[in-house]
């Protein structure tokens, strides 16, 4: 009828509340401590506050059998014997619920979502917090009633790699609810009701009370067995942790600590705290160690990975080497081999072997014995006093080696495969650790007393000794490197040099690399050590050597500088090299590789430090590292290089001329580069750096300090001077540049300033002064001329440059050009041009004939074709069709017409003849040449019908022209030689002689004639000149005419009868003769060009040269052969 409550941690009672009227069957304490309920056989509840005091009373129909808080709200969930209901603070009243069968227990889950009730039935009403609805009902197959009920947290590490035993299912990780019935069994459940184990766990005795303790990782369980049992949270048994007189009838963990409580039916209570040994194991990297009492983890401390064992079982002991991993449990020993790190860098277990035997082991015993992985004994040693350290240390594979340490001091070393044991030393006192170095070669051995001591194992020297330690490790990867603690620190020591201390908490166990591996209470650590201060005891005994090794365990990006800085200054390169390519410093990688260059030069030490220094920005002491060794260039480029001028200026001081002016070159630089260029144009002239100063102003645009820079320098500075001149004249100042030039005697810059400015006037005076520059003057004025189409200069011009190939050249381009873009005119006036280049050129070469008659038949074709491709082309044309058929039939009747470019086509003449013959209007020999131009030709069937049509349609005509056209129809029927009109040619074609006259190409009234072979020229022009006989209207070459020779011949009778202004004379140069021919129609006025000798009616040439202002034949204007704009030698002053 009381509620007592006691002192925790020593059991003095504290209060006896009084409150209820009847026995006290259940109490319960909220998760926060501020409240605990009492409920009694009386059917009240009684709310109690952390000061015990109660504030609340509520009432059930019959007693109540169990309490229990919510451990997430202050909930309270109480169970009379048929009815339930659940108190929280904010209401006032309880509401109840009935239930099936009577309450036996009930218990929350974790999170306060869920809360449990067992019953006597065997059932279990799985119920949700909300709504108090129930979510499952679990129904125990016995029948047996369920005495008791808890909720374990989810397990804290659920990273779970591999598990061994499939008995175990991954969603035990999870939250569990587990039930004890008196059916002597406990089973395992989910939060939705699932069986988890498929088999239930046999206790063997009538349970009381479960409880899950240390955060949910392990099962108590008290009972009839008058035991407290410690399980897993998955059921295996583990131990039993105390033995009772009673029945204990109930069990209770107490918060965030191991101690539990145990109440016995005889009223006895008892408090225990539980403590966990660590068991563990480690070799080198690898450790491994027991958790949560079934589990093994194995961890990589240098790559911080590891593994999770399930063994479902107690485990006794650990061993790890190597790949392999020994357990010993209850009843066995399995072995364990790493199969491979995997991508993820995790690593993977398997079992290999199992020993099915029960070992009792202990390290304080003498007796050593040795197991293979079959369970059977191989060797037993017996030593002479009992082991108190054992550290194994490898070796080949069934010769491996362990050292062992005894209480008597004696540290001894046995082969696996040796029964004799090898005594290494003896101590005073008994040995607490020990350890050996990476190549076998120094031993650390921790005595009782907590002295450290290191020895020579070959000599057995002592090396060192260090009080107040409790443990010691060497350096798995070093040899002269090891660690111990003591005394909350951890002693770093290389060599023989002093150590360095660092806090630290517990036992060092292994040194690998630059990780300490320390064993503080249950806990491994790795702790990365800085190796600074010993990097630094090596350097200050120039140990490079050993401190490049010792660095390579792992140090700071600073410290690898330090040690390549020291290893540099000392000449030890190979070691300089490594340490700037670990931290990949390409400037002194650089360096190095220059350094062994010098070396191979044999340069002095002191420019190599000097280079050294001035790397390292110790500028001062690199210049007189400099200076020492005699190299001024290098003070010298270093100082301009940093802009450190006034520190050169001073270091140089007494340096040589040249050495100064170099410095002023450099600073000028320097002053450009900063966008001073006037004080930089300064110092170069001070230097004598002309050519750069020059440069500078031409950028800047100083006309004025040029001009008094050309007045203050020698004239021997030509290069500089010709800068400064080609600047003058291309800023247009003419004068001063022929000065400059002139000065310094450069006609060839004077003659190019001229030539580019086209100031042919000066250029022609330099060039009659100094006759061997005649080709750089008047070639490029040819080409100036070509351009500005003066092509008559042009030709003059080119041979005086003595280029008469390229002239020939530049007329065929514009011939090609001219056809390429339809100005058939054009071709035929450049093929002209050519024909006279060939002409004047005969006297030279008398092959040239064939050519001048070749390009000036040319001329003739395309000047002809021209008429036709713009009557084709355009779609209005003035030209008569007379002209048209004329044109048509003389392109027609050239035997070579084919090698013409783009006039070899037939087709453009037959267009153009019968286009003309469909025109009503009459004109000369239409259609009397027109049968033999029929039988000539050879025509396409279309053709050949469309002009016989026409044929027959001009025959008519004849019978309608005039009295003129009548008489010169006769003429041409009766004489094989037929002068046509061309527009301003004449050429033979077979028997027939054609004349064009500019726009028409219509039909002369001329016939050739030929002076007898004893009369001169000269005679025939004074014959010619004199006046006819009066009354004369017969054609005087009639008769010749009608003779049908093919020629006319005049004899001197004949030629007094010609009238002088009826007789026109065509002189052409050599190698031709001057031909003469006769107007026979004198009302018709025709006009001969003296240049091309072309003729033409007066009308229309005068009409030609109103628009043109030349002949519309050859551009040349009448009586005025050429215009050359040059200036010849005796002219010259």
């Amino acid at each position: 009828m009381k509620v007592l409550i006691y002192d925790g941690s020593d059991g003095t009672l504290l209060q006896s509340l009084k409150g209820h009227k009847d026995l006290v069957y259940a109490v319960a304490f909220s998760y926060n401590g501020e409240n605990f309920a009492s409920g009694s056989a009386d059917r009240s509840v009684i709310i109690w506050t952390e000061q015990h005091e109660g504030t609340l009373k509520y009432i059930h129909n019959e007693a109540i059998q169990c309490l229990a808080f919510s451990p997430a709200t202050c909930f309270l969930l109480s169970c009379a014997i048929s009815d339930f209901g659940i108190w929280t603070q904010l209401e006032k009243s309880v509401s109840k619920q009935r239930t099936s069968s009577r309450c036996l227990c009930c218990a929350w889950s974790c999170d306060g979502q869920l809360y449990a009730i067992g019953m006597f039935d065997g059932t279990v009403s799985l119920r949700s917090a909300a709504n108090n609805a129930e979510i499952k009902k679990i129904e125990r197959s016995s029948g047996e009633p369920v005495w008791a009920i808890a909720f374990g947290a989810a397990r804290s590490t659920v990273d779970v790699l591999w598990q061994r035993d499939s008995n175990i299912q991954r969603s035990t990780f999870g939250e569990l609810l587990v039930l004890v019935d008196w059916g002597q069994r406990a089973g395992f459940y989910d939060l939705e009701g699932n069986q988890l184990i498929r088999e239930d766990k046999k206790l063997g005795y009538d349970p009381t009370a479960v409880e899950f303790f240390n955060y949910g990782q392990f099962l108590i369980i008290c009972g009839s067995n008058r035991q407290v049992i410690l399980y897993s949270r998955e059921g295996t048994t583990l131990g039993t942790v105390a033995q009772m007189d009673t029945w204990v009838w109930t069990v209770k963990a107490r918060p965030n600590t191991n101690a539990i409580v145990v109440g016995c039916v005889d009223g006895t209570l008892a408090c225990y705290q539980l403590m966990f040994s660590t068991v563990h194991g480690l070799h080198k990297e690898r450790y491994a160690y027991r958790e949560n009492m079934t589990e093994v983890v194995v961890q990589h401390l240098a790559n911080q990975t590891s593994v999770r064992i399930y063994c479902n079982d107690l485990i006794r002991k650990i061993a790890v080497y190597y790949n392999r991993l020994a357990v010993q449990l209850t009843d066995r020993v399995e072995i364990y081999r790493l199969i491979a790190e995997r991508d993820d860098g995790q690593l993977e277990y398997r079992l290999v072997e199992e020993i099915n035997r029960a070992f009792e082991c202990s390290l304080l015993e003498r007796r050593l014995q040795c197991y293979d992985h079959r369970g059977l004994k191989q060797r037993e040693w017996l030593l002479e006093s009992l082991i108190r350290y054992i550290k194994v240390i490898g070796g080949p594979p069934g010769r491996e080696a362990i050292l062992v340490g005894l209480r008597n001091g004696t540290v001894c070393k046995i082969f696996v495969d040796n029964p004799f044991i090898t005594e290494i030393l003896r101590l005073k006192s008994a040995v607490r650790c020990l350890d050996i170095s990476h190549l076998r070669g120094k031993l650390a051995i921790v005595d009782e007393t907590g002295i450290c001591t290191t020895f020579d194992i070959k000599t057995k020297q002592l090396l060192f000794q260090e009080p107040s330690c409790n443990s010691v490790a060497w350096n798995a990867d070093q040899e002269n490197l090891l660690c111990y603690a003591g005394g909350g620190a951890l002693c770093i020591k290389a060599d023989s040099f002093s150590s360095h201390q660092q806090r630290m908490q517990g036992f060092v166990v292994g040194f690998s690399g630059k990780r300490v591996f320390c064993l503080h209470m249950f806990t491994m650590i790795a702790v990365e050590v800085p190796l600074s201060n010993q990097l630094y005891q090596y350097l200050e005994q120039k140990m490079y050597k050993e401190a490049f090794d010792l660095a390579s365990l792992g140090v700071t990006e600073s410290d690898w500088e330090v040690l390549g800085h020291d290893a540099l200054h000392n000449f030890q390169f190979d070691i300089a090299q490594k340490a700037f390519h670990r931290i990949k410093d390409a400037r002194y990688l650089q360096l190095i590789w220059e350094i062994k260059n010098m070396i191979k030069k044999e340069t002095k030490k002191e420019l190599m430090l000097g280079y050294i220094k001035a790397y390292e920005g110790r500028y001062r002491e690199a210049a007189t590292l400099f200076k020492k060794s005699g190299c001024e260039q290098e003070t010298l480029e270093m100082f301009t290089d940093l802009r450190m001028f006034d520190q050169a200026q001073e270091l140089l001081s007494s340096a040589s001329g040249e050495t100064q002016k170099a410095l002023l070159r450099k600073r000028a630089d320097w002053a450009q580069n900063s966008n001073e260029p006037i004080i930089a144009a300064e110092m170069f002239m001070a230097s004598g750096d002309y050519e750069r100063a020059v440069n500078l102003m031409i950028k800047n645009d100083w006309i004025d300090m040029l001009i008094n820079l050309a007045h203050r320098i020698d004239r021997s500075n030509v290069d500089v001077l010709r800068i400064i001149g080609n600047y003058l004249a291309k800023k247009e100042e003419y004068t001063l540049a022929s000065q400059l030039f002139q000065s310094i005697n450069d006609i060839h810059a004077l003659i190019n300033m001229y030539v580019d400015a086209e100031l042919w006037n000066d250029a022609f005076l330099v060039a009659s002064k100094f006759q061997k520059y005649n080709e750089e003057v008047y070639l490029p004025y040819a080409r100036w001329l070509a351009e500005n189409d003066r092509f008559d200069e042009a030709q003059k011009a080119y041979h005086m440059a003595g280029h008469d190939m390229e002239a020939l050249q530049v007329l065929e381009q514009l011939v090609g050009n001219a056809i390429r873009e339809n100005r058939f005119i054009d071709a035929g006036y450049y093929n002209w041009m050519l024909s006279m280049q060939y002409l004047e050129r005969y006297s030279e070469n008398p092959e040239l004939n064939e050519k001048f008659l070749d390009y000036s038949n040319r001329a003739n074709c395309y000047y002809a074709f021209d008429i036709i491709h713009k009557y084709l082309a355009e779609p209005f044309t003035s030209c008569p069709a007379d002209a048209l058929i004329n044109a048509a039939r003389y392109l027609a009747f050239q035997k070579e017409i084919y090698k013409i470019s783009r006039v070899c086509g037939i087709s453009n003449p037959l267009v153009g003849t019968n286009e003309c013959i469909h025109c009503k209007t009459p004109f000369i020999l239409s259609f009397v040449s027109f049968g033999r131009y029929l039988r000539i030709i050879r025509y396409t069937p279309k053709h050949w019908r469309n002009l016989r049509k026409s044929e027959k349609s001009l025959r008519p005509l004849r019978f309608c022209f005039t009295s003129h056209v009548i008489l010169t129809l006769q003429a041409v029927e009766s004489f094989p030689y037929i002068f046509y009109a061309g527009r301003n040619f004449t050429i033979e074609m077979e028997l027939y002689k054609f004349s064009e006259i500019p726009k028409y190409i219509k039909v002369l009234p001329l016939v050739e004639f030929f002076i007898s072979d004893d009369i001169n020229l000269k005679e025939a022009r004074q014959l010619i000149s004199v006046e006819p006989p009066l009354g004369q209207n017969k054609n005087p070459l009639q008769e010749q005419m009608n003779l049908k020779t093919g020629k006319v011949v005049a004899d001197r009778e004949t030629l007094l009868k010609l009238e002088k202004q009826q007789v026109i004379i065509a002189e052409w140069p050599a190698p031709f003769v001057t031909r003469f021919y006769y107007n026979i129609i004198p009302e018709i006025s025709i006009t001969q060009c003296t240049s091309c000798y072309r003729m033409f009616h007066a009308d229309d040439f005068e009409m030609a040269y109103l628009k043109t202002g030349a002949c519309p034949f050859c551009h040349v204007v009448p009586h005025k052969r050429t215009n050359y704009n040059f200036i010849d030698d005796n002219n010259v002053e």
